[in-house]
Parts: structure tokens; sequence; C-alpha cells
């Protein structure tokens, strides 16, 4: 399996950046985190696979970003919750 994801990789690697730039484009809140937070788990999985130490940090670094400027902006909002 690891093979045929590593064979396949620029695939992979399209959906998950398709994916990341089609949550720029929704207006509901808890939809577009989500579908950012699954892109930017594909490019860590991928990553991982891989084994680029690196950006399998800067990808954690950028899903923890994205989840605390989601709580940063909607805290004060609790009927998304």
């Amino acid at each position: 399996m690891k093979e045929l994801i590593l064979k396949r990789e620029r695939v992979f690697h399209f959906l998950s950046l398709g994916l990341i730039a089609a949550s720029l484009f929704l207006k509901d809140p808890v939809q577009k985190i989500t579908i950012l937070i699954v892109g930017i788990l594909g490019l860590l999985f991928l990553s991982i696979l891989k084994k680029q130490k690196i950006l399998v940090w800067v990808y954690l670094v950028l899903m923890a970003g994205a989840a605390i400027a989601f709580y940063l902006m909607h805290k004060d909002n609790s009927a998304i919750f």
C-alpha cells in the first residue's frame, strides 16, 4: 500500500492542495476548517511516508495554527459549536 501511494504521490499531493484551495471559497466556518485540516492531513501523511521530518513539523504547525485561528475568530460566537 505504501508503495502504491508513493507511486501516485503527485495525485495525492494535488488532491490535498486542491482541498486546501477549495477551503478558501467556503462560507461556513466549520466546513472551511474541516476541509483545510483534511488537506493538511493529506500533505502530512505523504511527508510521513516519505520520511521528511521537517515537513512533518511544518504541517503540524500549520494544522495547529489553523485550529487556533479558528478558535480565536469564533470564540465569542457560540452558535457555531
